[in-house]
């Protein structure tokens, strides 16, 4: 009988593991720290949580899942676990319900899928999910950024008159190594930049080898490009434990601003299930330096291992998981290509738990793709959509530098980036499109 649940992101829900050890930390800070960095992979929601937050309720013969004709009946019980009917037998996640039902329908059968494949009340545990994120926004929202960090009150803050050049309240910053940080200070500024360490020079492996797919590269690429704030996304993709290695297939822009508390909870979910249609893991995100170059800031390197610690799996199991960072403008050069590096972060050492992580630059292979997809054209039209009209949006018919326009900058960078089928320029021709299209409609508005 032919298995028509596909559903490989299994890695991107909650396991037995993970619902026990939050509830052995119980409420209160712990459980809102657990929460709050698993907001993207859904790892550590657990029942008991949507329980003990009203989200749900326990009852008899409240959850069902309907699987090739076949429909199995659990009770909820008030711990949050689930007792299946069919036998009595107690199962502590719902993946792990799932797949012991849909293992016995096809053996072969090797995920569960159970916040997408269980109902409670006839609606799928992933709507109660997505409303549980959005009521503990306001107690599990990370702190409120900086000043500087917020998205700027005045636009245009890179040039965008006649020459190429920095203006005065831009300022160049200038990246500190990281053996000049020591312990953790209260007082030292988070938007500090660091330089990368190497592995090499430290006598050292890189831990696992990457690639990055040419598509990937151009949406993430286009989306820096599009204004003078600062933007992030998700990256998908794929471990292979016995090779070591990461395959990073496809760019999840975000469709949000940085302050956006309200929206950036749905926007993540909707990624998540983006993520586990296309049978892909969370394997990373990036993030623009509009403003400086592409070396990352203490609350980068500490954002990139809450990421690392989050998701490097439990017991025998590991995730990696890479962060990014494009410069697309080059506030001392006319370069038209952007810097793009790809980074990771090393613990400090155990004697020296206060000290700040190491940034380590890391190498990864460009695999140009055979064609554009769908999902590339369809993400590049809908994120200028996003930012179409908004003052921080590039004016692209401006001077760049001498007489290259921004929107021959952003071509020049992308021209790099083409899949081979696109040689021709055709892409290129649906970008300058797309842009001089969206900067018309919002002039034409402004008048």
């Amino acid at each position: 009988m032919a298995d028509n649940d596909s559903c490989e992101g299994d890695d991107l829900e909650d396991v037995d593991s993970a619902g026990e050890e939050i509830e052995s930390v119980g409420s209160g800070s712990a459980r809102k720290r657990v929460s709050a960095r698993t907001v993207l992979t859904g790892r550590g929601v657990t029942m008991a949580m949507l329980l003990s937050d009203g989200i749900l309720e326990p009852g008899d013969a409240c959850l069902s899942i309907d699987y090739l004709g076949q429909k199995f009946v659990g009770d909820l019980l008030p711990n949050g676990k689930i007792k299946w009917q069919g036998s009595n037998r107690v199962f502590n996640s719902p993946s792990a319900w799932a797949i012991h039902c849909k293992k016995m329908v096809n053996p072969s059968k090797k995920s569960g899928c159970g916040w997408a494949s269980v109902k409670y009340k006839g609606k799928k545990l992933d709507i109660y999910k997505t409303i549980w994120f959005r009521k503990q926004r306001g107690a599990n929202a990370p702190a409120e950024k900086t000043e500087e960090a917020k998205e700027p009150a005045k636009p245009k803050a890179l040039s965008l008159s006649g020459s190429f050049r920095v203006k005065q309240d831009v300022k160049e910053r200038p990246s500190v190594k990281h053996t000049s940080l020591g312990s953790r200070d209260p007082d030292q500024d988070p938007n500090t930049l660091v330089e990368y360490s190497h592995f090499s020079a430290l006598g050292k492996m890189q831990p696992f080898t990457m690639s990055i797919t040419t598509n990937c590269l151009l949406l993430m690429d286009f989306h820096c490009h599009l204004t003078t704030s600062e933007v992030v996304g998700y990256l998908g993709g794929k471990w292979d434990p016995a090779s070591q290695h990461l395959s990073i297939l496809q760019a999840f822009p975000c469709r949000c601003r940085l302050g956006d508390k309200e929206n950036a909870i749905v926007v993540e979910e909707e990624i998540r299930q983006g993520m586990m249609l296309r049978g892909l893991s969370l394997v990373g995100w990036y993030h623009s330096h509009p403003h400086c170059q592409a070396d990352p800031s203490l609350r980068d390197v500490d954002c990139q291992m809450e990421y690392q610690v989050a998701m490097k799996g439990l017991g025998a199991t590991y995730q990696p998981c890479v962060g990014f960072i494009v410069a697309p403008f080059h506030l001392t050069e006319p370069i038209v290509e952007s810097t793009i590096q790809a980074f990771w972060v090393m613990p400090p050492p155990e004697h020296k738990p206060h000290e700040y992580g190491m940034p380590m630059s890391m190498n990864f292979t460009a695999i140009q793709d055979s064609y554009l997809t769908q999902d590339v054209v369809n993400e590049m039209k809908w994120v200028s959509d996003y930012y179409s009209g908004a003052p921080d949006f590039l004016f692209f018919k401006e001077p760049w530098h001498q007489d290259k326009t921004f929107l021959e900058k952003v071509k020049g960078s992308l021209a790099k980036k083409l899949p081979k089928d696109q040689v021709s320029g055709q892409l290129l021709d649906f970008v300058q499109s797309l842009l001089t299209t969206q900067q018309g409609q919002e002039k034409h508005t402004s008048r």
